[in-house]
């Protein structure tokens, strides 16, 4: 590896967390915080200083200590740099790889102690993140209030025309998160949803900045088909057997169950010939609400080659809206 990759470890730092790190006895937790926070360039808090060379110094610190150890580098508690890697990603806004590594540093704090009870584990830092927490020890707190703020907008935006108990933070979390997390499997829904808000105001800058005789719309479409898979693992979720007994594959499975006809609605349309043809039937409901979401997953997830209906840019604000509508409708009513 180039140690001039680095740019705030200095060579002479990089020589001596390798040397400290084969030295390194892993059994205590506390042995790998004490040396992230000895070895790693940290962030400033409050504001943005140069996410991407700390970012960057986190990920190839842990690269070399995994090339020099794979072992130990199993062994040590990372929760500290994941942190950072999470904070630091979020300055980037790269909120995929945010969340992801938040995620990451959750179970490292559940890997020190893997017996806690849930009650015990949502209370450490990168767990307020999960759940949205206003206060605690989080050093990364600007994150958590950003992402919470735009959920809270998201929830101001959907509650008038849904017809369903309100949503608020507060119940989204205590009623849906918690329940979810549970499952450390499931976590990845919780995951994806917070990367699907916090990246369409990102991708709604791109299609605005973008030449007027349009372009590339992969990052757009990409995106809307992110929600559709978060819709559909919900449902999958919730409805994970036909009427027979055997598992549904798709979406037209589930909604042909007596259970999601009870609980939601019939007539359902999963597919369309066009992103224009879908953009024609907008509207607040929970049918169009789903019907728009099934047909985008079905479209996005076979081909990247669609009409640009994106020189309007609202197109895309419109979509993802229906998309964030579709899940926000299962939440507050199999959950509230």
């Amino acid at each position: 590896m180039n140690m001039n990759m680095f740019y705030f470890l200095t060579q002479e730092k990089i020589s001596a967390a390798r040397l400290a790190f084969q030295q390194l006895e892993t059994k205590d937790w506390h042995t790998g915080d004490y040396f992230f926070e000895t070895f790693g360039p940290g962030n400033a808090i409050n504001f943005v200083d140069r996410p991407y060379e700390r970012f960057n110094d986190y990920e190839l610190l842990l690269k070399l200590l995994k090339n020099d150890d794979q072992e130990k580098y199993l062994e040590i508690h990372k929760g500290t740099p994941f942190y950072f890697l999470a904070w630091t990603a979020f300055g980037l806004k790269d909120y995929e790889r945010a969340v992801f590594y938040m995620d990451a540093a959750i179970s490292e704090d559940q890997r020190k102690a893997p017996n806690r009870p849930l009650e015990e584990w949502i209370k450490d830092p990168a767990s307020l993140f999960l759940t949205l927490e206003e206060q605690g020890n989080q050093s990364a707190k600007e994150i958590t209030l950003q992402l919470r703020q735009t959920i809270d907008n998201e929830f101001r935006r959907f509650n008038p025309f849904s017809n369903l108990p309100a949503l608020d933070v507060k119940f989204f979390i205590e009623k849906f998160v918690m329940q979810i997390v549970r499952n450390i499997k499931n976590r990845s829904i919780i995951t994806a949803i917070y990367s699907f808000v916090l990246e369409f105001q990102d991708r709604y800058e791109m299609i605005n900045l973008r030449s007027k005789d349009g372009g590339s719309i992969e990052p757009i479409l990409t995106h809307l088909f992110k929600g559709g898979l978060i819709f559909e693992s919900l449902l999958k979720h919730l409805y994970p057997s036909k009427d027979d007994g055997s598992n549904c594959k798709i979406l037209s499975d589930i909604f042909n169950t007596s259970k999601f006809r009870s609980d939601f609605t019939t007539g359902i349309q999963t597919s369309a010939n066009s992103l224009k043809e879908i953009i024609e039937v907008m509207g607040n409901d929970l049918q169009t609400a789903f019907s728009t979401t099934s047909k985008l997953r079905n479209t996005s997830g076979h081909n990247l080659v669609w009409d640009d209906v994106f020189n309007t840019p609202e197109n895309y604000k419109k979509l993802y809206e229906q998309v964030l509508n579709s899940i926000l409708y299962i939440i507050a009513k199999k959950y509230l």
